[in-house]
């Protein structure tokens, strides 16, 4: 359970994380800027000196994110017991080979499919 709130919490860290940085306004010209280009009078760093509460809350979203992060990898996913098709696959033999040990094993053949036909009815029919 623990597992799950985890994963819905990073989840919604995720989206508020997006939201926070696609929300942000554009300060200069990016890398470009930072190197002089189209942008020479402007630091690297941008114009304003302090940062404002959009920048705090994204750092802070940032690192809530690495730690749920983090805690998703140690903390091990819940096992399951299995669903409906696990529940079907495991009522059923194997293989093929399995199949026919457990019937020999019990002193029976197996009866060909009754759609099936035999090999030589067929070649016997295609001679005539």
């Amino acid at each position: 359970m623990l597992y799950y709130l985890l994963v819905l919490f990073h989840v919604v860290v995720c989206v508020a994380l997006i939201f926070f940085i696609l929300i942000q306004s554009n300060k200069g010209m990016g890398l470009s800027g930072a190197f002089g280009a189209m942008g020479a009078g402007d630091s690297v760093f941008g114009s304003s000196g302090g940062m404002n509460i959009l920048i705090k809350i994204t750092i802070a979203l940032c690192l809530v994110f690495t730690v749920t992060t983090m805690a998703l990898t140690m903390i091990p996913p819940p096992t399951q017991s299995g669903g409906i098709i696990d529940q079907e696959f495991s009522n059923r033999p194997q293989s093929t080979s399995d199949f026919v040990n457990q019937t020999q094993a019990a002193g029976g053949s197996t009866p060909p499919p009754a759609d099936a036909a035999p090999a030589d009815e067929g070649a016997n029919q295609a001679s005539q």
